[in-house]
């Protein structure tokens, strides 16, 4: 009696590790099918953008731009100062230009546009009519992605400066000096990081989600920087018709390498 109690036992353990093995197998299975079904997927996204968008040095010219810098930052400076909000000299008067509704802030969310890149929180506002002509921009550019070829995903750009108070300015470039940043009425755009929002398999169990979390992430910025040429090209489309419309003023900073962009009170 004790004997067969014994094997029953052993023969039901035996069971148990067998369906856990098979459930594992199952589950690295289901996994290695996603995963591959990614990489499909990101493969294609990528040849469509490398297909359908010149790239930068390709695209480019000297009268380009030209164009992208005739109005200086001294012109910039005039169009802020129309915003009617003083310069900003510390944290607290953003904090009390946002109570008085004279700045908002920016959110840019999960679904957003863009992206902070190195800008702190307690900066990230500006004032209503610049947070305006940044969601147009970023919206502008997808317009243009989507000329390029229909179906694209939707590529975030990256907000590298946004409020620079006369305070801060010191930290960055230690002296204290009022900035076109200053009065909340632009914005910079650093033209080489982009993300890359890529569509993705549905997943099922919790593992796949987990491991379409981490995919979806690192792969997005891993194609925007190797497709920065691509989407740099369709960044200064985008500005250049802006500006046109009287919208904007955009100035190309080499050695800083970005836009900086100002909104026309009209």
């Amino acid at each position: 009696m004790k004997t067969r109690i014994i094997t029953a036992w052993i023969l039901s353990l035996t069971a148990l590790i067998l369906i856990s093995f098979l459930i594992i197998r199952q589950k690295e299975k289901s996994i290695t099918e996603y995963v591959s079904a990614f990489q499909d997927m990101s493969y294609k996204s990528e040849r469509d953008f490398i297909e359908n968008i010149p790239v930068y040095r390709d695209y480019s010219s000297p009268e380009l731009v030209r164009e992208l810098q005739k109005y200086n930052l001294a012109m910039h400076t005039l169009e802020v100062v129309k915003h009617g909000i003083a310069p900003l000299r510390n944290t607290e008067d953003i904090n009390a230009a946002v109570k008085n509704g004279s700045l908002v802030s920016l959110d840019a969310g999960a679904n957003g546009l863009f992206y902070f890149h190195n800008v702190r929180k307690e900066y990230r506002y500006l004032t209503p009519q610049a947070k305006k002509s940044l969601e147009l921009t970023a919206e502008r550019f997808q317009k243009k992605i989507q000329a390029h070829k229909p179906g694209l995903p939707v590529v975030k750009l990256a907000v590298s400066s946004v409020i620079r108070t006369v305070d801060y300015q010191e930290k960055i470039f230690g002296r204290k000096f009022v900035s076109v940043h200053s009065y909340g009425g632009c914005f910079d755009i650093f033209f080489d990081d982009y993300f890359v929002a890529l569509p993705s398999p549905v997943a099922g169990s919790t593992a796949e989600k987990k491991v379409k979390k981490s995919l979806l992430k690192r792969t997005g910025y891993l194609m925007g920087d190797a497709l920065r040429e691509q989407f740099r090209t369709v960044l200064a489309e985008t500005l250049l018709e802006l500006q046109k419309e009287k919208v904007i003023y955009a100035f190309l900073e080499e050695d800083r390498r970005c836009y900086h962009i100002t909104v026309l009170i009209k």
